[in-house]
């Protein structure tokens, strides 16, 4: 972020000295000098200067080499010195989106746009925040605002066809990719997510053109890679990609991300050429760097796991006097990641009266976020504890999020997988959704995680084979918990049926979510839904049996796995 123009500063009287020092320092973080730049404000501040450009200069250096509390104290500084520095208020806010506290950084944002009403890049972070709150067309508008005020801020038109796509706008989203190229066919940010919209609406020919395009413009742009890789099919281990991907990670000073990108990357095209030793080399290898980015330990998710099934026990919930909403829209698909969710779901949404919203985390937040507090070191109270409005309000608030979605399907489907987590809390507020829950073989279900690159931080339990097989003995604890309070009314649905008796387990499944039966539901491989998932590939086959037993290639390379993994 560049806060040079937006200098708002007090009138402070500076020695002649002083001012040359100050100048000198601007010169230099403008040169990217950022060394020099900082010993001469850190002069400055010395002296005890009351100018808060200073401090927030110090600040964005602090927080550009991720000394985020030093940058969070000089920018705060910064304020007490003039309660209105734009420089400042900005720092902050993006502090508070850096740690997804979006909410608060809304409020500095809304407050930088009342100081400068004209600063499109204030506009653009706040759409930025609003985002993930699922506010998309607050978003939309803070993101057209960035771009009306300045057309030549890229970020600001790119960002915009990511909020067309999560609003299934994409007929927009596309014309605006394609007329970033147009005006700049070097554009490599157009070319990879314009190759993204392809590959949700299945064109995957046309989206592997793109990512090519992409990573031919960048060869260091290993996002381009990555992706082109998961949809692409390689025959030979000499494949000019592979060789390629393989120069780009052999480089100096390669940043980890990139690291990671091209070792999943890597990891898939020789599983493809049946070199499973060197695969799992590179899977190892990029999995390692993200454990290590985490750090991660179950202990967490298992006291949290047993609070879950503690607190929504059969008395507790039986004691509740609500009055809860009677919908049957929701269809809840849960289940571990790489389960089968996202081909249940294509199966379902090809039926005439179910709209496939792919994976929400509406309830999952209204779940949490009311819920779960620090004064609760961030576990769920008793449930006689929450009031009755508390709890029938998640209910209708879910109700009232999903129907901007669709108007006019009978059932919505909603995929997260973790809603696992929250079914005592979904059977409360919506006793009438349908939850199925997609079962899988837990050694290819585990290795499946393994070999996943997840965009989101919220597996941090997948990058290490033990964690991985501890957290999956967990989620079979919770789940037979589960069954046992609310018997008959979760739909198991496993994969290994499913593939090997698609008619029979396809009709079974229509059945258990009161739907009247369609032909079409077999041939969902056909339908033209937009699929945004880590399967947009897989779903798009007809049914295959390639992935069952898929662990026995690896064997050799699993047992910290084998050895975490409990018998049910």
């Amino acid at each position: 972020m560049n806060h040079k123009k937006m200098i708002n500063s007090v009138n402070v009287m500076i020695t002649s000295h002083q001012r040359e020092c100050l100048t000198r320092a601007e010169l230099a973080q403008a040169n990217r000098d950022y060394k020099q730049a900082e010993l001469g404000y850190r002069e400055l501040i010395a002296q005890n200067i009351r100018l808060p450009e200073v401090y927030s200069h110090l600040a964005l250096i602090c927080a550009m080499s991720n000394r985020i509390n030093e940058a969070h104290q000089l920018w705060s500084h910064a304020l007490k010195i003039a309660p209105n520095f734009v420089g400042a208020l900005m720092g902050l806010g993006d502090i508070c989106k850096f740690e997804r506290n979006f909410i608060n950084a809304i409020k500095y944002y809304d407050k930088v746009i009342v100081e400068n009403p004209k600063f499109a890049m204030a506009y653009l972070s706040l759409s930025m925040s609003l985002r993930p709150l699922n506010k998309l067309a607050e978003s939309e508008q803070a993101c057209r605002t960035a771009v009306e005020l300045k057309p030549s801020l890229l970020q600001a038109r790119e960002y915009l066809g990511q909020i067309l796509i999560e609003k299934r706008e994409l007929s927009q989203a596309q014309s605006l990719y394609e007329q970033l190229i147009i005006e700049n066919p070097q554009n490599v940010k157009a070319h990879y997510e314009l190759g993204n919209l392809l590959k949700s609406k299945g064109k995957l020919t046309q989206a592997s053109s793109c990512y090519q395009k992409a990573y031919t413009i960048q060869p260091s742009y290993s996002q381009a890679h990555f992706t082109y890789a998961s949809i692409h099919h390689y025959t030979d281990a000499k494949d000019a990609h592979i060789v390629s991907m393989q120069e780009q990670i052999k480089r100096d000073n390669l940043p980890t991300e990139n690291k990671i990108q091209l070792s999943f990357a890597l990891s898939k095209a020789y599983e493809d050429v049946n070199d499973f030793s060197r695969s799992f080399r590179y899977l190892d290898q990029g999995n390692s760097l993200r454990h290590n980015r985490y750090n991660y330990t179950v202990e967490s998710d298992e006291s949290f796991i047993k609070n879950i099934m503690k607190t929504f026990n059969k008395e507790a919930i039986k004691n509740l006097q609500l009055s809860p909403e009677n919908s049957a829209r929701p269809i809840f698909i849960v289940g571990m990641p790489r389960s089968g969710t996202s081909l249940v779901e294509k199966i379902l949404s090809t039926h005439n009266k179910v709209h496939g919203a792919g994976e929400l985390d509406y309830f999952f937040k209204l779940g949490t976020n009311n819920f779960l507090t620090e004064k609760t070191d961030f576990l769920f109270a008793p449930l006689n504890t929450y009031s009755k409005l508390q709890l029938e309000n998640v209910g209708h608030a879910y109700l009232k999020q999903i129907e901007q979605l669709c108007n006019d399907s009978t059932y919505i489907t909603d995929k997260l997988p973790f809603n696992m987590l929250l079914i005592g809390l979904i059977k409360i507020v919506l006793p009438n959704a349908k939850v199925i829950h997609c079962v899988r073989d837990p050694k290819d279900n585990c290795l499946s995680i393994f070999k996943k690159n997840f965009t989101s931080d919220n597996y941090r339990f997948a990058y290490n084979l033990k964690t991985l097989g501890q957290f999956h003995n967990l989620y079979r604890l919770l789940m037979r918990h589960w069954h046992d309070v609310f018997p008959g009314s979760i739909y198991d649905v496993h994969y290994e049926s499913l593939v090997n008796n698609p008619e029979i387990e396809i009709k079974k499944l229509i059945s258990a979510c009161d739907l009247d039966w369609q032909s079409e539901c077999l041939r969902f491989n056909e339908s033209t839904s937009i699929v945004t998932t880590a399967s947009a590939v897989q779903v798009r086959k007809p049914m295959y049996t390639s992935s069952v037993k898929v662990w026995h290639n690896y064997q050799d390379y699993l047992q910290p796995l084998f050895d975490a993994l409990v018998d049910d």
